[in-house]
């Protein structure tokens, strides 16, 4: 795939995406799951060409990406697409960029002219796509079976970003690929603790791993994703007839396309929490009116959004009560919302035990999506039952996020870190990221 071959379209949203990424890794590399990562990254291998943003900390491609990976998704304020039901730039973006801080270490003796950012997005789009095709043949059947999807088919992203930045044959791709189908993993039934954001990070570590294999002449069957034993049996049950992505012509960051938070919580959350908004800018509902709430989730709801009785902050981000009871008692569901301290305040815990979740037999019929449409029965103190639905979240391609949305997000996560000269101008250079030097970018 060449640049010219990718519409401008889709190369607006891998640069959106690498904003995102920026926005997310930076303050989440100053969390719990980050920090313990940073330390077990440390004590393996001390310095590398490759930076562990929000730090002072260098290491090798491959722990590099596993830290940055890490930082991504300790938030869970990352990006996300319906192809999946996962979380695509989590694994694909530190790859993209290892691996360029890896050529840029290595430029003299290659003799290639400075790096830009439009190599990092041909990367990117490449890998999206790659990841997603495949993702396309096993859906929504490997999601149904309990693999958290980012991982499981994020690690073949991570495989694909990184040969595209490291010019890799396609003898040794596919080599590399295959590889990565026996180190792909990572389930659903660790979502609400720290495990969930290794899931990212270990997915980058090992596609850079896998194709580093390959380049030393590790080899893997062609044929894994769909022989007797291999992948798609193994992590879906079913049987694929020597299946090709070729005829597939769509382009999946478009279509379905990627979709960007505003909230820093499980997107299976979000719907309602912008129907709960909805129902009190505009239908007059007043929070001390409230008795209690009713939410109708689709089949996906329960599976993902686990922890109906959050202690902390990292059960609440996937908790349905928590969030529409921060809506409520702290009008916002933001980074301030997501402490220990805000979880445990007496008064949200009391909304969370007049909030109950279950499946909605209509919502049901939709089967197994990620797009986690809502309904809301909202019953007043004095008896009355209000009702509200919404279909799509905010930030869906249908429901964009503008311009002003993306800015506002990156300055709220990043000033706090980097301060405000820096965090502007590493936004201007992002937003032009197509003609500006990777260099640039790693040096803030």
């Amino acid at each position: 795939m060449t640049l010219d071959a990718i519409p401008t379209e889709a190369l607006d949203v891998a640069q959106t995406a690498m904003i995102d990424y920026f926005a997310v890794t930076i303050p989440g590399s100053d969390m719990p799951v980050s920090k313990n990562i940073q330390a077990f990254v440390g004590g393996r291998v001390t310095q590398g060409p490759c930076r562990i943003l929000g730090t002072e900390q260098t290491a090798s491609m491959a722990y590099a990406a596993y830290a940055n990976g890490v930082a991504s998704h300790a938030l869970d304020f990352d990006d996300v697409s319906w192809a999946t039901i996962g979380h695509p730039t989590v694994t694909i973006a530190p790859a993209v960029m290892a691996a360029a801080e890896s050529v840029m270490l290595n430029q003299d003796l290659l003799g290639d002219e400075a790096l830009l950012g439009d190599e990092a997005l041909l990367a990117y789009v490449t890998a999206i796509e790659g990841q997603h095709k495949i993702a396309r043949l096993l859906m929504p059947n490997l999601s149904e079976q309990g693999w958290h999807t980012t991982p499981v088919i994020g690690i073949f992203g991570a495989v694909i970003a990184a040969a595209k930045v490291l010019k890799v044959n396609a003898h040794t791709l596919s080599h590399a690929l295959a590889i990565a189908a026996s180190m792909a993993s990572g389930v659903r039934g660790n979502f609400g603790s720290q495990t969930k954001a290794l899931h990212a990070g270990m997915a980058a570590f090992n596609g850079i791993n896998a194709l580093e294999l390959a380049q030393l002449g590790v080899t893997g069957r062609i044929d894994v994703l769909e022989n007797a034993d291999g992948f798609a049996a193994c992590f879906t049950g079913l049987t694929l007839d020597a299946p090709s992505v070729a005829s597939m012509t769509e382009w999946d960051i478009l279509t379905p396309g990627v979709v960007f938070k505003q909230y820093p919580c499980c997107s299976g959350s979000h719907p309602a929490i912008d129907c709960l908004t909805d129902a009190i800018e505009h239908h007059g509902i007043q929070a001390d009116n409230i008795e209690r709430i009713d939410v109708g989730v689709s089949l996906l709801g329960p599976r993902e959004l686990v922890c109906n009785a959050p202690t902390n902050a990292i059960e609440a981000k996937f908790s349905m009560q928590y969030a529409l009871a921060a809506r409520l008692h702290y009008g916002q569901v933001g980074l301030s919302q997501f402490t220990d301290q805000a979880v445990q305040d007496e008064t949200i815990q009391d909304w969370i035990r007049r909030i109950h979740m279950e499946i909605d037999p209509e919502l049901a019929k939709l089967g197994f999506i990620g797009t986690a449409p809502a309904k809301l029965a909202i019953t007043t103190k004095d008896g009355k039952t209000l009702h509200f639905a919404n279909d799509l979240a905010k930030g869906n391609p249908e429901k964009p996020l503008s311009e002003q949305d993306i800015a506002h997000k990156f300055f709220q996560c990043v000033t706090p870190m980097l301060g405000e000269t820096r965090t502007a101008s590493l936004y201007e250079n992002l937003s032009q990221l197509r003609t500006t030097p990777i260099s640039t970018i790693i040096k803030h």
